[in-house]
Order: C-alpha cells, then sequence, then structure tokens
C-alpha cells in the first residue's frame, strides 16, 4: 500500500513537471515554427502523460489551477484544545484531520500494518522487544522556528509519563517506562515488558500523544489553543464554536506539499445543513452519518464519497456502581431487552454495522458471549431482582440524541423499566460521565489500530479512565495478560475470552459499530490517496478555475473571534440557560459601564455610559466574552445583578463593572 502510494504521489509530481515544462515551451515552439499549430507538441505531451500513468487530464490550460486556493471542511462539533495533558488522549474523528495538517507523529501505519516514516525514519527493538531505538528525521522545523530533534521527543514523553501530570490517557501506554535521549536524532523507549502494540499506539493517528508538538509552545502554555506542530499546514485562527482556519507551511520539510494555500474547518451541527451547504459550494467537504443523506449523496453524480470502516463501537455505557444498574441481573435484562439493529435503522439509517464486539469486522470468535434480543428472559430477570427499576440515560442534545432517548424509553417499557432521557450539550455531558454522575449514558468506544489498549483503559478496574466503575479481577487478569503477550494467535484467544466476559458482565449496551463517511465536490483531487485517517489534505488540489469562494469566505469573515476554549460556544440553550433569571433570557440589553483603564498597572482613567450587550457575544459557564465596535475585547462574569469583567485593547486594559439598566 506504501509503495502505491508513494508511486501516485510521484507520477503526480512528474505530471506537475511536465504540464509546466510543456507550457514553457510553447512560445517557444511557436517562434520557432512561425506561430503554426503547436497540436504536435500537445500530442507529445498528451503520450508522455499517458507513458508516466498520470491519467486524464481536461485541457493544458487548467494546470495552473492544482496550486493555492481555500478548501472548506464541514465538521458536525466543534474542536478541543490540543494540549495532551488537557485531553484523555483521544481524538475524535472530527478533529483527527485537522490535527493531522498541523502536528505529525514518528511513524504512521498503511492499512497493511507497515510502518511509514514521518518524524522518524527507523525503529528497531531489543531481542526480547522491551526496548525501542528510534532514529529521528533531520532538517525539519515547528512553525514556531524551533528545531524537531531528540529534545522535543523526550520533551513530549517525559511530560505525560510523569506521574505528578497525572495524564489520563496514561494507562492506553502503560508498558512504556522512560524514553532516553542516545543523540541528537537518536531516542530509546524503555518498556516494562515486551509489548505488541508499541509501534501501532505511537503511530495511531487518534491518538493526540501520538503527535510531538513544539516543546517552545507548550512550556509557554499557547499550545492548548494555538498548536504548533511539523505539518504541512500551520495555525492560522480559531473561532470557538464556528471556525478553524489552517495556513500553508512554506517550510514544510516534504517539498511540493501542500498545495493549498488554506483550509477551513467550519462546525456546522445540523446534519442537513452541512449536506445543503456542500451543495450549494458554501463548503467543499463534509463527514457524514445520517443514512437517507448519504443516499442522496451516493445518487448525486457530482460528489464523491468515501466509506471507511472502523473498529470501536457505538454504546450506552452504564455505571455499575449506581443502583439498580450495580446488580447483574438488571443490567443483563436491559441488554437482553435492547435491539441493537433498531438502533442502527431508525438512528443511523442502516448506515452503520452490527456488531457483537468492538474489534471489527476482521475479528472472529467462535463464543462472544453476546445476548440476543430476548425479551421473556429480560423481564424474568426484572421480576427477580424484585424492586422498581427507574433509570436516567444521557444523550446529546441533538436529533440523534433525542432519538437515542426515545428508542431506549419505548423498548425498556416493554419489560417494566422506567427510562428517562435527559439531553445535555457535549460539554455537561462529558464532565457528567467523568465525574460518574450518571446512570447510563451514549458514548463511544473509539476506532483504535489495537483495541487492546482502548479496552484496559476502559475497564481495568484501577484505571482512571474506567468510567463504568466496572470491577472483575478476572477480567484485570485478562487485559494484563493480553498487554504481555508477543504471540498472536494467543493473544486472540485472550481477546476473545475478555470480549465473552464484558458481554457477559454488561458494563455498556451495544448501539452499532463504527463506519465514517466522507462526500466531497469533485473538484478536490488526490486527497484519498492515503495511508493515514481517511483523508490527506496535504496532497489535495482543487480542479476549478476559481479558487475564491466568495459565499464561504463571508461566513467566515463575519463569525465572531473568540480566543478560549469552550464546551459549547453558541450553544442558543446555553446562552439561554445563563442569561434567564437576571438578565431575562436576552440577547440584547443595556447597562451602565464603568471602566478603569490601566497602563503598566498604572490608572489612567474612568470612563461611564450606556452599553449594548448584542449580537457576536459567547456564553462559556459563566463566562460572557464579545468584542465592542471600536475592537474592544471584553470578558465579563455574570452575577445576580451585574457582570464583573475586564477590558482589553491595544496597550490598555481595566475592569468592568456593568449593572443592569432596569429602565431599557
Amino acid at each position: 500500500m506504501r509503495l502505491i502510494f508513494l508511486t501516485n504521489h510521484v507520477k503526480r509530481q512528474v505530471c506537475r513537471k511536465l504540464d509546466v515544462f510543456c507550457m514553457a515551451i510553447k512560445p517557444i515552439i511557436q517562434r520557432a515554427f512561425c506561430m503554426v499549430p503547436i497540436f504536435p507538441l500537445i500530442i507529445t505531451c498528451a503520450a508522455i502523460f499517458l507513458f508516466t500513468g498520470c491519467g486524464e487530464k481536461k485541457k493544458l490550460e487548467e494546470v495552473s489551477t492544482k496550486y493555492g486556493g481555500t478548501l472548506y471542511f464541514g465538521v458536525e462539533t466543534p474542536f478541543h484544545g490540543f494540549d495532551v495533558l488537557g485531553t484523555s488522549g483521544f481524538l475524535n474523528p472530527t478533529q483527527a484531520p485537522l490535527n493531522n495538517l498541523i502536528q505529525e507523529p514518528l511513524f504512521r501505519m498503511d492499512k497493511s500494518g507497515n510502518l511509514i516514516p514521518v518524524l522518524g525514519l527507523t525503529a528497531s527493538s531489543s531481542a526480547n522487544g522491551d526496548i525501542w531505538e528510534i532514529k529521528l528525521r533531520k532538517g525539519v522545523f515547528f512553525h514556531d522556528g524551533t528545531s524537531f530533534n531528540a529534545n522535543a521527543v523526550i520533551h513530549h514523553w517525559t511530560r505525560i509519563l510523569d506521574p505528578e501530570n497525572k495524564y489520563q490517557g496514561r494507562r492506553t501506554f502503560q508498558p512504556i517506562r522512560r524514553v532516553e535521549k542516545l543523540d541528537d536524532y537518536t531516542v530509546r523507549f524503555i518498556l516494562e515488558h515486551p509489548w505488541p502494540p508499541f509501534l501501532k499506539v505511537i503511530s495511531d493517528e487518534l491518538y493526540l500523544f501520538a503527535f510531538i508538538p513544539s516543546p517552545k509552545a507548550v512550556e509557554d502554555g499557547t499550545h492548548d489553543r494555538k498548536p504548533v506542530g511539523t505539518g504541512p499546514f500551520k495555525y492560522g485562527k480559531w473561532n470557538s464554536g464556528d471556525h478553524f482556519v489552517v495556513y500553508r507551511n512554506d517550510r514544510y520539510w516534504q517539498k511540493d506539499k501542500p498545495l493549498l494555500n488554506k483550509v477551513v474547518f467550519r462546525t456546522v451541527p445540523d446534519h442537513q445543513t452541512r449536506y445543503a451547504s456542500l451543495i450549494s459550494g458554501q463548503i467543499d467537504i463534509i463527514t457524514l452519518d445520517r443514512g437517507h443523506l448519504i443516499q442522496k449523496a451516493k445518487d448525486n453524480p457530482s460528489l464523491f464519497n468515501f466509506q471507511s470502516e472502523g473498529n470501536g463501537a457505538e454504546i450506552i455505557m452504564i455505571n455499575t456502581e449506581r443502583p439498580p444498574l450495580d446488580d447483574i441481573r438488571v443490567r443483563r435484562a436491559l441488554a437482553l431487552a435492547n435491539r441493537q439493529e433498531l438502533h442502527i435503522k431508525m438512528v443511523y439509517g442502516n448506515t452503520i454495522p452490527l456488531i457483537h464486539h468492538p474489534f471489527g469486522e476482521t475479528f472472529k470468535c467462535v463464543d462472544d458471549g453476546y445476548l440476543d434480543y430476548d425479551l421473556e428472559q429480560a423481564k424474568q430477570l426484572i421480576a427477580e431482582y424484585g424492586k422498581p427499576v427507574e433509570i436516567e440515560c444521557l444523550h446529546s442534545n441533538t436529533s440523534r440524541g433525542r432519538d437515542i432517548g426515545a428508542l431506549l424509553q419505548q423498548l425498556y417499557k416493554k419489560i417494566g423499566v422506567n427510562l428517562k432521557p435527559i439531553g445535555l450539550s457535549t460539554g455537561p455531558h462529558i464532565m457528567k460521565v467523568l465525574q460518574k454522575h450518571y446512570q447510563l449514558a451514549a458514548w463511544r468506544i473509539p476506532p483504535s489500530s489495537d483495541q487492546g489498549p482502548q479496552l484496559y483503559r476502559s475497564f481495568h478496574s484501577q484505571s482512571p479512565t474506567n468510567f463504568t466503575g466496572y470491577n472483575n479481577p478476572r477480567m484485570d487478569e485478562m487485559l494484563n495478560a493480553q498487554n504481555a503477550e508477543t504471540d498472536t494467535d494467543k493473544r486472540n484467544d485472550i481477546w476473545c475470552k475478555i470480549i465473552r466476559q464484558l458481554n457477559r458482565d454488561v458494563p455498556f449496551l451495544y448501539r452499532g459499530g463504527r463506519r465514517f463517511h466522507i462526500v466531497a465536490r469533485k473538484k478536490i483531487r488526490d486527497m484519498m490517496d492515503t495511508p493515514g485517517f481517511m483523508v490527506d489534505l496535504s496532497t489535495a488540489w482543487l480542479d476549478e478555475t476559481v479558487k475564491f469562494n466568495m459565499a464561504a469566505f463571508e461566513i467566515e469573515k463575519n463569525a465572531s473571534v473568540v480566543d478560549f476554549d469552550c464546551p459549547e460556544p453558541g450553544d442558543t440553550d446555553a446562552v439561554q440557560a445563563i442569561l434567564i433569571g437576571s438578565w431575562n433570557g436576552k440577547d440584547s440589553w443595556g447597562g451602565r459601564l464603568k471602566f478603569n483603564f490601566k497602563k503598566d498597572n498604572t490608572v489612567t482613567g474612568t470612563r461611564s455610559g450606556g452599553y449594548n450587550l448584542r449580537g457576536n457575544y459567547i456564553i462559556c459557564g459563566k463566562k460572557v466574552r464579545w468584542r465592542s465596535n471600536t475592537g474592544a475585547l471584553i470578558t465579563m462574569t455574570v452575577l445576580t445583578d451585574k457582570l464583573e469583567g475586564i477590558f482589553e485593547k491595544g496597550n490598555y486594559d481595566g475592569t468592568i463593572t456593568m449593572v443592569r439598566d432596569k429602565d431599557r
């Protein structure tokens, strides 16, 4: 697969150079032959193209459209921070393509499991596999000018391995003991024991810790909001909840990459709106998982459709520590009354597979212990429990989330279980799960190149990211065993035992497997020829004459600028929840402002006056942030009868108290 990728890449480069050559010598040939037709020349160029395997060209004049331009990428959910210590270590499918443009790992892997050098060149192990030595690429620079070398790798891994930092994703790579520097471009990973998933884990493009950030940006505390890597694109601006913009990295170590000047990731939560924006031309490429829209896209000859199978699972997580779900009879009853095929049909429009485990379609077990639908047995278990069963299920405050809640409510009503669906925005939903303040919650087992570490961190009793509270000594033994087993067949056998035990103990319910859909306009070329995560925008180019997308740019230009993280920025419900009561849910209101201007910590003046909060503001918890018409950035905290905060403009800053004017 890698050979094919490199061959196609070389072909593209040859074609571009030949295109330029043909265009350059056209006037010379014309002068030499006294303006005779150049048809023979074009035939010659076409023959060369065919010989090098370049494929068909529309017109010679269109070659120039391969370089430059802006690509607009529509995604469903807002992005989160890029500092690995602020995350669980896993990148969701929305953020992965963006992160892969800015940051790079040591290696990637193709679909056949072959190692592809990126920042690392070679990886060699000791005889028993407990020590790995990695040679690093020279001549690479981070976007801030810092050199990539062994110090950058050591800084990154020492930081996330330090127990004092309490990194949540630590259990994913638990066998890695330390990383040592051998010379400026060689590092050594020391493992507690031979660990088969090592290369897969440090090459997995869905693990944020696999990517090496700039040590300077990390130490300056800016990397989380303004990420700095070595990738083909560099950070441009981040309008939280709306846009994330990256620009071409002119110092990228891979010559002739990237071809685009700019990529804009635009957050469009509603699937129908996202698809309509694609059709109208406001967006060039989208992620999609709504069945009827996927079918529409397949029927549209102007669109490319790309489907990628993944492991992992769409699940309902169960808090096994909270009654009545601490009783295995109740959990098993819920599993027996759950109809996975209905989730797949009614919620996902038959766009994801039915599964019995999270290891993917190619992994088979003779007996996986999956509990098939059995309504009578479920009723019997609830009767044996002997108490009323009333439970709550958290789900996203979206149409899909509401579909999940409604379906579960109907399914469990049949066995006498009263389920109350609770829709939450992303931030509160995640926080309740992390704090184990839930009974049932819609969740996912993320895809991974090796599900062993993922299951270890999710279901080992000592893992801090075991949010189900599941505790089975036998399971701990098996998770430890698969972590150290080097024989593939024996490790697969342990995996079968693990999934059989999980299916019997029911710390989660299945909603379906993972499958990813990318839909793009046909003007985008060469983005699928990649071993990476679904798309490679470093090789993409726009096959069009007009590169400037005015409609998309207007949306981007008018987005409110926000430079701080917010769980659900721009969420109308969140705005109303914060402002209701004291501010009566208004999005425009008057008040009296008192400014105490400071420069170099010295008060330089005061000002009082009326002010209206209108338009482009953002709510984050009890924080409000917006820009005034003079360009000042104002951040305030909502209190009972006033707002308090700060005022920033140029070299001046100040404190503000804004008391509501009740007459307005």
